[in-house]
């Protein structure tokens, strides 16, 4: 297995990396309206209902793939599973999945914007977040372009993540607490 160096990413230009994000977060982003639309409406719908606390719960999503992902690869690398596939496996993984939220992220915040300025409009939502990501590696380096779009898609997960957090938590489960 080949291994993918880092640096790549940021050794492509400016215009490449906003054009190559892009991309993702629109195809990944029209995946998701394709197969689960009113998940990104419950999204929605779930960061208008407490948008001050998205972002701490979009970052507590981040974390809990990221913790995941860290204790499966070094499981794996503990026990010298399979000389070490199965680290870059997991690690690759990983890094789908934080790909995935950040694209979804940006789809909801694509989303909310068209639903603040006029209608709800998904499909538009995904080419306004899509806009979004590639003006952020256009206009910042590498490192500032991942802290603003892992800043916005964590607003954008945070409905979500808050509402699957705290599903456990049930009228009866309330009342028994008292």
């Amino acid at each position: 297995m080949a291994q993918l160096d880092a640096s790549v990413a940021s050794e492509l230009s400016r215009p490449l990396r906003g054009l190559v994000s892009f991309v993702l977060v629109l195809v990944i982003g029209a995946s998701v309206l394709k197969l689960r639309r009113g998940y990104v409406d419950e999204s929605t719908d779930a960061i208008l209902n407490s948008p001050a606390t998205a972002i701490i719960y979009g970052v507590a999503g981040y974390v809990i793939v990221g913790v995941v992902s860290l204790y499966g690869a070094t499981t794996f690398a503990r026990h010298s599973v399979a000389g070490g596939a199965l680290v870059r496996t997991a690690i690759l993984i990983g890094s789908v999945l934080v790909l995935g939220l950040t694209a979804f992220g940006f789809l909801v915040v694509g989303t909310l914007l068209t639903d603040v300025l006029r209608s709800r409009r998904p499909w538009y939502g995904v080419l306004i977040g899509a806009s979004l990501s590639a003006v952020s590696w256009v206009l910042f380096s590498a490192v500032g372009s991942i802290a603003s779009s892992l800043a916005i898609a964590a607003f954008g997960i945070g409905g979500a993540a808050r509402v699957w957090i705290h599903s456990e938590r049930t009228v009866e489960t309330e009342l028994d607490g008292r």
